[in-house]
């Protein structure tokens, strides 16, 4: 946020009252001069804060959090000086007089398009005859209309151009819609279409409550639904990032503070039934596993994550790579079991249901004896070759977690390594011992040729060739950039052709990648998935390189370095072929002399300008 003066922040400060503020968060109560609320900063029984009128400020005489309204809003939100004092001025109606910077005033106009299409889509919903088979719907869901309201919901009708034709009317441009992912261009530029079409569609809402995508939901009796996806997301946008978003998190934060946890589960309507019946800890992924951008953020409001699992939807899978992210974590998860076959959405309209997924939730089982429970079902921990799969299975886990750089990691390990010696009946020694082992196992792996992707994410080994194994790392990096970064496709096909990816699945990646780009189409992760729909393994790894990519920073640089680091390796493998057939005697000398010198020269060249 660009420099603000001193004046200003006192002008906001003195527009909020701290009293008025902190009410709209909590509870307060008069007591004398002073007034007085259960803190929500600990786990309060009785009334501790204070709260002074007079001096303007705040203090908890439990767990001493204490300040003036900006320190109060900060802790409570979980945001920056430079957000809280935006919030503030705008709660008063104060006009922060900063120049805005060309991204945040990119930022703000998609923002207010989304907000456009947003209030569309719902009014259609509300009143408009097209709807009301959306309408009857919600209600088989057993949906109210406070929920519908509360979560923002909508409609998209069936014709293909009907947000195309009020974008039309009103004046938006169409160009925002496209760049926002609700509108589609149609080939040789014939127009806009509607990219969601007959879907109760859900906004997607950050974590300050700003409508950043929709996720829509196909009617079951749509003439579209035998050849359309069932749920469809909006497309990677830049308000859109589905792998960093978390479904409900700006209605859920407040109360998950207060319950001391955030419960996950899978759909959009398990978080709106949660909600309207009372459990509102409850969020959602986006239909993708949780990832350690989602755990970050889920660590900023509580210290600990309940996983509801389904037992009957092959949901020990999520289970397991959520272990492998929380043993690096600094936050406890738990693990609530469903009764078979019945979702959230389904168990809590049934009788008794809310009481039985609220238990559920306080008995939630912490995940390591979990999956300790679950392991010792399968296997006989009397027998030596039991006792083995059971420890390799959990210290695999943890000799795969990145280390942390605090004493956390340190302290979580010891914790967990004593916990799975004293279950099996082990000494501590020998767990650490196995776990230096598999470490170890996992440092050689890592720095053996060709398994970068190969073992670990894409599941086709290449032939063991030299080239492979040079090659490998670099051609991971390409599809990394390119699927965080898809407007870099364009450039890389300009370069690198698919057939000097040595690995055959990576290979297949950038060549539907650059089909993509050919047809037309977004070359982003979606489309890609769609290409890949024969090969689930290969998609799965995309899911994976993409997130990758997106903590890489200045990805066209990236490619810039990628694009030559090809053209060397091309002008490697040459100059040692050449040499190879100088040295047999099987190429003219002066003729390979010549071709050496071209080949270096070439290889001397700039790569061409990915910005």
């Amino acid at each position: 946020m660009p420099r603000i003066s001193v004046d200003l922040k006192k002008q906001v400060k003195a527009a909020n009252d701290i009293c008025d503020v902190i009410s709209t968060y909590i509870p307060v109560a008069n007591a004398g001069k002073l007034l007085k609320a259960v803190c929500p900063f600990h786990n309060d029984t009785r009334p501790s804060l204070q709260i002074d009128r007079q001096y303007q400020n705040f203090r908890c005489w439990s767990c001493d959090a204490k300040g003036d309204v900006f320190d109060f809003v900060m802790k409570f939100e979980k945001v920056e000086f430079g957000e809280c004092l935006r919030m503030l001025a705008e709660k008063a109606g104060i006009k922060l007089d900063t120049q805005a910077s060309p991204q945040d005033e990119v930022r703000s106009r998609l923002l207010r398009a989304m907000k456009w299409a947003e209030e569309k889509y719902r009014a259609c919903l509300m009143d408009e005859a097209e709807a009301a088979n959306a309408r009857v719907y919600l209600g088989e869901r057993k949906l109210a209309g406070a929920s519908v309201r509360q979560f923002g919901l909508g409609f998209a009708p069936v014709n293909g151009d009907w947000l195309v034709q009020w974008a039309l009317r009103e004046g938006l441009p169409t160009d925002v819609l496209v760049e926002i992912g609700l509108l589609g261009v149609r080939d040789e530029n014939r127009g806009h279409y509607d990219r969601f079409r007959d879907r109760v569609m859900f906004p997607i809402r950050d974590v300050r409550g700003q409508t950043v995508g929709f996720g829509g939901r196909i009617l079951p009796d749509s003439p579209l639904a035998a050849r359309a996806p069932k749920y469809y997301n909006s497309a990677e946008t830049p308000l859109f990032k589905k792998s960093e978003l978390i479904y409900g998190l700006d209605l859920a934060r407040h109360a998950g503070a207060a319950a001391g946890y955030l419960a996950v589960v899978e759909g959009y309507t398990d978080v709106m039934m949660a909600h309207q019946c009372g459990v509102t800890q409850v969020v959602a992924t986006m239909g993708t596993a949780l990832t350690t951008i989602h755990v970050g953020q889920l660590r900023r409001y509580v210290p600990k994550v309940v996983l509801v699992y389904d037992a009957d939807a092959g949901g020990m899978g999520g289970v397991d790579r959520a272990l492998e992210l929380f043993v690096s974590q600094d936050v406890e998860l738990a693990v609530a079991s469903l009764p078979e076959g019945l979702d959230p959405c389904d168990l809590l309209v049934s009788p008794g249901g809310v009481e039985i997924f609220r238990l559920a939730l306080a008995n939630a089982q912490d995940a390591l004896e979990f999956k300790l429970n679950i392991l010792l079902s399968k296997e006989n921990s009397q027998t030596v070759e039991g006792t083995t799969r059971v420890v390799d299975a959990i210290l695999s886990m943890m000799a795969l977690a990145p280390s942390m750089p605090s004493q956390a990691g340190a302290v979580r390990q010891e914790l967990i390594v004593s916990r799975l010696a004293h279950r099996l009946g082990l000494r501590q020694e020998t767990v650490w011992a196995r776990l230096s082992e598999l470490k170890a196992e996992r440092r050689r792996n890592e720095q053996r040729p060709g398994r970068l992707v190969a073992e670990s994410m894409v599941g086709d080994t290449p032939a063991p060739t030299p080239k492979a194994s040079a090659a490998m790392a670099i051609e991971r990096q390409l599809l990394e950039v390119l699927l965080a970064e898809p407007p870099l496709v364009s450039i890389a096909a300009a370069s690198i052709p698919p057939e000097e990816l040595q690995h055959s699945g990576l290979r297949r990646m950038l060549t539907d990648l650059y089909a993509l780009e050919q047809d037309g189409h977004t070359p982003d992760l979606d489309g890609l998935r769609v290409r890949l729909m024969d090969r689930p393994d290969l998609a799965e790894a995309a899911m994976k390189l993409e997130f990758v990519g997106r903590q890489m920073n200045d990805r066209p640089e990236w490619l810039g370095r990628i694009v030559k680091r090809f053209a060397e390796q091309e002008t490697e493998f040459a100059q040692k072929a050449v040499q190879t057939q100088l040295a047999a005697g099987s190429m003219d000398d002066a003729a390979a002399l010549d071709l050496l010198r071209r080949l270096q020269a070439s290889a001397k060249a700039s790569p061409p300008n990915s910005n």
